[in-house]
């Protein structure tokens, strides 16, 4: 017994070694085979090289496009406006003509100085005794009378163009809305609306009509039906009372349905009579309407014919008196001239006779007259020029506050304006936006910007900062605390117009020929900037770097680095913007070195 149980106890040790050796056999080659597995590729690191690049620091913000500063014009005297060039959103040139008042009476008024400065010159001809003086005075007379005389042509030639364009801005078609040959467009756009005015008025006259017939017919037919059943429930009622037998009840029953058939058909009738009574107000109401409709169009017919006939009357009257007037002013400067000539004879006769050559100049008396004359003669130079209205520099015209035939007086027009036009410079507009005061805090008059517009896709315009409001204001949107900048631009695309919106983008700094990596390859710990340089066996090595401007792709760095040198970039760093990125070529996974 002793020897079998000895035999057993040496069987379960060998078996339980077996174990363990096939378990230590187990575990090497599961350790051999992960040793030995091929390792999984590694995407390649991405990369920046050192270089020497421009960085750029700017601040954004979205605003809208503003006008610089309209020019309000208007005619330094008071006047007829006669002829008007230009319409709102007409583009212009510097010294075009936009409008012009009647110069009738500025025209005469320079014809008159030019003839009474011509009168002085030839009594200062005739008051010297100098031939020399005669004749020199004599020229300048013929010059002055030919002056006067072109003046008084341009007259009468700007007096026949006020009266064609009277005339042409009038013709009979104008008070029928339905004639397209009108040559005055707001004339028949007024005649027009009022014409309109009576179409819609006598649609809701018509209408109005046409339903208080269908009502009044509807109501007559209510009625007539219920008529006609109180008649029917009156018979059967009758009967059912008087038939011999009937019961009680059903003579109650009958009575009961004949009063409901009266009380249907008195709701009937009065629902009739109040139906037609409220029909025929709002018949007399649209009537009313259409009436006052009709007036308004036969006024807007008579205030319009009035308008054209008063200025081509008013046109008229003003040819007459420039034609009389040049009539009048060719006598008088022919007789000036003729007198400088007989003077320029006498002075030569009294050379002759008397053997003598005075060059005596003409007397202070007669001297301060050409110089009164010539004076004159400036100022009515000046009034003629007053009442054409010129645009100061090229431009687009804002508003238009006059009209052909209205009385514009110095500064105000009849229509209450304060300028007879508003002319937006061209290229003079400005952009403004709220910065957030840590942008606004960087930025200065001066600084240069580019002008986006998102309406515009692709188009932009440079300018400079011109203001910085020094108050802060409070977002309504975020009620983030922000300053107002306003930049000029110095041209802007084709299309560009106030209100549209903008995207304002202002360098705040910028350094050329700086070293300068990707923000993204810079580490950075509280006030230590750290970047990884490659090494030739594809580890990296942390090295400290001094960054100097930040810009909005690029960070300059001051020290640390050098040109060539290749940066790897942190996992989950951000895109490089110029530099070369990716993974080393021909180098497998990195790894830092370890200490």
């Amino acid at each position: 017994m002793i020897v079998g149980e000895n035999g057993r106890m040496k069987r379960r040790r060998l078996w339980i070694n077996l174990a363990l050796l096939l378990a230590i056999l187990l575990v090497i080659v599961a350790i051999v085979g992960i040793a030995l597995r091929p390792q999984e590729a590694q995407a390649p690191a991405r990369t920046a090289t050192v270089s020497t690049a421009s960085v750029t620091a700017t601040v954004t913000a979205s605003g809208s496009v503003e006008s610089a500063g309209d020019i309000d014009l208007s005619f330094t005297t008071p006047g007829i406006v006669t002829a008007i060039s230009v319409a709102a959103g007409d583009l212009v040139k510097q010294g075009q003509v936009l409008a012009i008042i009647n110069q009738t009476t500025a025209t005469q008024q320079l014809a008159a100085a030019q003839s009474t400065l011509s009168q002085a010159l030839s009594s200062a001809s005739t008051s010297s005794a100098s031939a020399a003086n005669a004749g020199a005075q004599l020229n300048l007379t013929t010059q002055a009378a030919a002056a006067s005389n072109e003046s008084l042509k341009a007259a009468v030639l700007q007096a026949r163009s006020n009266l064609a364009a009277a005339e042409s801005l009038w013709a009979d078609s104008c008070v029928n809305p339905d004639d397209p040959t009108c040559p005055n467009p707001s004339a028949a756009e007024t005649i027009r609306s009022a014409q309109n005015g009576v179409k819609s008025a006598q649609l809701n006259y018509d209408s109005a009509v046409s339903a208080a017939a269908s009502a009044a017919t509807a109501y007559d037919i209510a009625v007539n039906q219920a008529a006609e059943t109180l008649t029917q429930t009156k018979a059967t009622g009758s009967a059912t009372c008087t038939t011999y037998g009937s019961s009680s009840v059903n003579c109650a029953t009958a009575t009961g349905t004949t009063l409901s058939a009266q009380h249907a058909y008195d709701l009937a009738v009065n629902a009739r009579t109040q139906g037609k009574q409220a029909d025929n107000q709002t018949v007399e109401k649209s009537a009313m309407a259409l009436s006052t409709a009709q007036v308004t169009l036969r006024k807007a017919i008579a205030d319009q014919t009035k308008l054209g006939t008063d200025s081509v009357r008013t046109a008229k009257q003003g040819l007459t008196n420039a034609l009389s007037a040049q009539e009048k002013g060719q006598i008088a400067n022919a007789q000036s001239v003729q007198n400088a000539r007989n003077a320029l004879a006498n002075a030569q006769a009294a050379v002759s006779s008397l053997g003598s050559g005075d060059t005596a100049n003409a007397p202070t008396a007669t001297q301060a007259a050409i110089d009164s004359a010539k004076a004159a003669v400036a100022v009515a130079q000046r009034a003629l020029a007053d009442t054409t209205l010129v645009a100061p520099v090229a431009g687009t015209i804002g508003q238009l506050n006059i009209t052909v035939g209205e009385i514009s007086t110095s500064g105000v027009t009849s229509s209450g304006s304060s300028a007879a036009i508003t002319l937006i410079p061209t290229g003079a507009f400005t952009a403004a936006a709220d910065f957030a005061e840590t942008d606004a805090a960087q930025v200065t008059k001066g600084d240069p910007a580019t002008v986006y517009f998102p309406a515009m896709s692709g188009q932009s315009a440079n300018g400079v900062v011109t203001s910085v409001d020094p108050m802060a204001t409070t977002s309504t949107s975020s009620s983030l605390v922000v300053f107002n900048i306003t930049v000029s631009m110095t041209s802007v695309p084709a299309g560009v117009q106030p209100g549209m919106s903008a995207s304002i983008s202002v360098t705040t700094e910028e350094l050329d020929g700086v070293l300068a990596i990707p923000q993204s390859a810079i580490a950075t710990v509280g006030d230590v900037n750290t970047v990884e340089v490659l090494q030739p066996d594809n580890t990296s090595i942390t090295t400290n770097v001094t960054v100097g401007l930040k810009g909005d792709a690029l960070t300059e760095i001051t020290s640390g680095v050098r040109v060539g040198q290749v940066l790897v970039i942190p996992t989950g760093g951000s895109g490089t913007s110029q530099f070369p990125t990716g993974g080393v070529p021909g180098g497998g996974p990195m790894s830092r070195p370890r200490n």
